[in-house]
């Protein structure tokens, strides 16, 4: 039997995002120099995304907190996996991302759920 075709949906999914989503950056902030004077530099990394409000059924008791958002965050052209130390940059406002669920059955990465706040 053969097994179930992830990428085919990594690519569905790809393509409903782009469809339907907008751009963003994906914002790596890295740290150089001695322990004691370091220049932080940052790196924005194209994207694609999904920006979606969240329900008050997800909200309260939970990591969810009101002015949070949930993201669907595209695998397409991205060169690096989103970590909490990144930032999102959706419509030119920068959000923290205070967690991180890759959707990735069979080991492949279909698309990245993040909650972001401001």
């Amino acid at each position: 039997m053969a097994g179930f075709d992830y990428a085919k949906t990594r690519a569905t999914a790809e393509q409903l995002i782009a469809k339907f989503g907008q751009q963003g950056q994906l914002r790596r902030i890295t740290a150089s120099g001695p322990d004691y004077d370091p220049v932080q530099t940052s790196e924005d990394f194209a994207c694609m995304l999904v920006d979606l409000d969240n329900t008050q059924a997800h909200i309260g008791g939970t990591l969810i907190q009101r002015g949070g958002r949930m993201v669907y965050l595209s695998t397409a052209g991205l060169s690096i996996e989103p970590t909490l130390a990144d930032r999102l940059v959706i419509a030119g406002v920068e959000h923290a991302i205070v967690d991180v669920q890759p959707l990735s059955p069979g080991g492949i990465a279909v698309f990245w759920q993040l909650q972001v706040r401001r």
